[in-house]
């Protein structure tokens, strides 16, 4: 029974062998999109699931009433750690956690890496492979813990580093680290980037602090064995709001909370946590994104196996009745043909892994934040992903036409009553969704093409690509580089400041009568505003030398006068920190600070800086001029700074990740929007040439009759121009709100969808459709009528 089975199997597969290898191609292409989506979805479940008591630790974080809301932050007081330490008992650990980056030098070679002061039970807590020294040597200041990816750049031929010397280099400064282990380089969703780690007290001295500052922060974790102790934590820490509310009255606590370890990453991007200074999950849309796709193509490739399986069944129905009047049940041609089709899904499937070993290097590839692999072995879950994948479609393509054609009686078969053609309803309705669906990722992959360019032309409130600057550390290091750049020909501006726009700034709560916003802060040098080429729309800039602009003024963005809806911003009145009081002096043009627009425009003030505070310089040039600029500026460097990494940078480099995530979106979605409208088309393709087969006949007559070209083209045609057309209306209406849903979950400011893109995409659809009907159409209208009826 099972041999006579297959061998119907693979006698049919071979009669209909076209449209077999359309199916498989079709719907492996879906089934390798859903498995890069589910690859992609993996990596963000999987964040910092390799540390073995992930689900022990949690972060000690607080929230701040800021602007009537309370807002989650991923920090505490530095001295908090230590005052909970030994004096909450359901703690079992505490592990302080402060970043830091710097230049060391090994020998002759000086490079720039990240760095973490960490506590020594930080790594008994969290996993980290030893493959050299160890952990435990961290208990020693001297000491330093390196990542493999150090050990295999910097000591190559050395595996085994462990009592090799490290030199920090920071302006005049020397520390020596020995090396006392290396650790394996975790994985990419993992929490901690950090390329070593050096003992936590060794940080703050970095920084000039002594631990006992409550109105500065860093990233503390405990242990907590027992989940039950987790309330009489949360209990504890809420005694020392009021320590750090007196220390610091300017950010006040309202309540410290434990955030879970295992999950955080994930959660801190979804809440928008502050100071969660650890390696971010994939943006929600980023995540969510291609399954919402890769589903939509799924359902499309199903939809062409349903319709082109019943379009076919029409050469099997003798084969049914046969069978029935035979003897065979209902359930066994079920059977029968879901067999078939669940041979098809496999074939499909194992096609599907193939592309998918191409798709899934290269979707991993665009990202710098995301690193997947099409590991089968090595991973269940994505074995078990795979078969439920293959049971959903094989089901979902293959059981109605199973049904369906297993349906018909014998009596009504062989008397000729059952006759249909390449459609019906069924594949109508299911054609029109296809290409509803096709409609939908077609304007995705407009729009989001169009947003790609909106983003990159989009006014950020300074010039870009105008503007070189760098890192000198303090008023010392701005003097030197000045001098040694100045008067070079390319050199319009060089001004000093303490913050950066793009890198560095702060925030701090202000008040203007009763109400009170947290805003963002910069300390600028006369002139910087004019460098980086920020419009003042009303007022002045600060003066060059003022003490009284350093105390008393204050220029502020538009957004503040708009959040206090003043008529008259000069001269007003703003107190800062509770303590300070500014009048406003100038309105610059709105600055979108961190180069994106992630994120709404926020409330800014800028203060006047004197030299003495500096820590940047800038360095404004023309267009062309700029890399002539940079290079001149990285010669002067290497003279001023002989021992430490040039930092010199184009500010348009500040969002040159920005400008490559767009461009990525851009790429994915109208990726994703081709092989939508590709499948659709082969389903297409598929249909008419069935239904036009079973109408040659009907062809041939009428153009004995006389019926002409165009009327004929017309009449076999129309209900496929029917189909875009409800298509058109269903696709757009949802295009606009998939497109809309899914730009306001990535950016504040994104590309309004006007009805021109909407137009433009169902002008492609009807073009592509047009195009695969019309040549079909075409062939079967002027084929010789002698050669479809001479048989009759």
């Amino acid at each position: 029974m099972l041999t006579n089975y297959l061998k119907l199997t693979l006698r049919s597969l071979y009669k209909n062998r076209v449209f077999v290898l359309i199916n498989v191609i079709g719907l492996g292409t879906a089934l390798a999109c859903c498995i890069v989506a589910y690859l992609n979805w993996e990596y963000n479940q999987k964040f910092d699931t390799n540390h073995v008591h992930a689900d022990e630790i949690y972060r000690v974080n607080f929230y701040r009433v800021t602007n009537g809301y309370p807002v989650a932050n991923g920090s505490c007081p530095l001295p908090l750690g230590d005052a909970i330490r030994g004096s909450v008992p359901q703690i079992d650990q505490v592990i302080r956690y402060y970043p830091a980056s710097g230049n060391f030098r090994v020998n002759n070679e000086v490079f720039a890496t990240s760095i973490g002061g960490v506590d020594p039970e930080f790594f008994d807590a969290f996993t980290f492979e030893m493959v050299a020294g160890d952990a435990s040597a961290l208990t020693d200041k001297s000491s330093i813990l390196i990542s493999t990816e150090l050990q295999q750049r910097h000591f190559p031929d050395n595996p085994d580093p462990v009592g090799e010397v490290l030199t920090y280099v920071s302006g005049d400064e020397r520390k020596d680290y020995r090396i006392a282990g290396v650790f394996a380089k975790p994985p990419q969703n993992n929490s901690f980037s950090n390329l070593a780690y050096v003992h936590y007290d060794n940080v703050l001295d970095i920084n000039g602090l002594d631990g006992d500052e409550w109105e500065y922060f860093n990233s503390t974790f405990v242990r907590i064995p027992d989940p039950g102790g987790v309330a009489a934590v949360e209990t504890a820490l809420q005694a020392y709001v009021a320590v750090q509310n007196e220390n610091k009255p300017d950010y006040k606590v309202d309540r410290y909370y434990l955030d879970p370890f295992a999950g955080m990453a994930v959660r801190s991007e979804k809440e928008g946590v502050w100071n969660h200074w650890f390696n971010q999950s994939l943006p929600s849309a980023a995540a969510s994104a291609p399954g919402i796709m890769a589903i939509l193509i799924l359902l499309i490739a199903c939809f062409n196996f349903t319709n082109t399986s019943i379009a076919i069944a029409n050469r099997r129905i003798r084969e049914i009745g046969v069978r029935k009047v035979l003897g065979s049940s209902k359930g066994q041609l079920v059977t029968q043909f879901l067999g078939e089709n669940l041979l098809l899904t496999v074939l499909a499937m194992l096609a599907g892994l193939g592309i998918a070993a191409f798709l899934v290097p290269a979707y991993s590839a665009m990202w710098s934040f995301l690193d997947i692999e099409l590991n089968l072995f090595g991973n269940p879950q994505l074995l078990m992903f795979l078969g439920g994948l293959l049971v959903f479609t094989a089901l979902v393509a293959g059981s109605y036409p199973a049904l369906y054609v297993s349906s018909f009686q014998p009596t009504a078969i062989f008397r000729g009553n059952v006759r249909f053609s390449g459609t019906n309803t069924l594949t109508r309705i299911l054609l029109t969704l296809q290409f509803a669906i096709s409609l939908i990722a077609i304007v995705c992959g407009v729009v989001f093409a169009q947003n790609a360019q909106y983003q990159q032309e989009y006014d950020m409130g300074f010039d870009l690509d105008h503007v070189v600057f760098a890192y000198v550390t303090d008023e010392s290091g701005f003097n030197k580089m000045r001098n040694a750049i100045e008067g070079y020909d390319g050199i319009q501006e060089i001004s000093g400041s303490q913050h950066n726009v793009t890198s560095s700034w702060y925030t701090d709560p202000i008040k203007v009568g009763t109400t009170e916003m947290d805003v963002d802060l910069l300390d600028i040098g006369a002139g910087y505003l004019s460098t980086i080429g920020a419009q003042i729309v009303e007022g002045r800039d600060f003066r060059d030398g003022s003490v009284t602009d350093a105390e008393r003024s204050v220029i502020v963005n538009e957004e503040v006068v708009r959040q206090f809806g003043w008529d008259e911003p000069i001269g007003q009145r703003i107190v800062l920190r509770d303590t300070v009081a500014l009048n406003v002096v100038g309105v610059v043009q709105d600055i979108y600070i961190e180069g994106a627009l992630w994120d709404p425009l926020q409330p800014m003030l800028m203060r006047y800086a004197l030299p003495a505070d500096y820590r940047f310089i800038a360095v404004r040039a023309a267009a062309a001029d700029v890399p002539a600029v940079k290079a001149r500026m990285e010669t002067a460097w290497a003279q001023v700074f002989p021992d430490a990494l040039s930092n010199v940078r184009v500010m348009d480099q500040e969002r040159a990740e920005t400008l490559e995530v767009n461009a990525n979106i851009k790429i994915l979605f109208l990726f994703l929007g081709a092989v939508a409208v590709l499948l659709s088309m082969i389903g297409l393709f598929s249909l008419v040439s069935l239904n036009l087969a079973k109408r040659m006949k009907e062809i041939g007559v009428r153009k004995i009759l006389g019926a002409s070209l165009g009327h004929l083209s017309l009449r076999m045609s129309r209900e496929f121009i029917w189909v875009l057309s409800i298509a058109s209306v269903i696709g757009a209406a949802a295009g606009y709100f998939l497109a809309n849903m899914l730009m306001a979950s990535i950016w504040a400011y994104y590309v309004t969808i006007s009805p021109v893109i909407i137009a433009a995409s169902i002008a492609i659809l009807f073009v592509i459709g047009g195009l695969t009907i019309g040549s079909r159409v075409l062939r079967a209208a002027t084929v010789n009528p002698a050669s479809v009826l001479r048989d009759d």
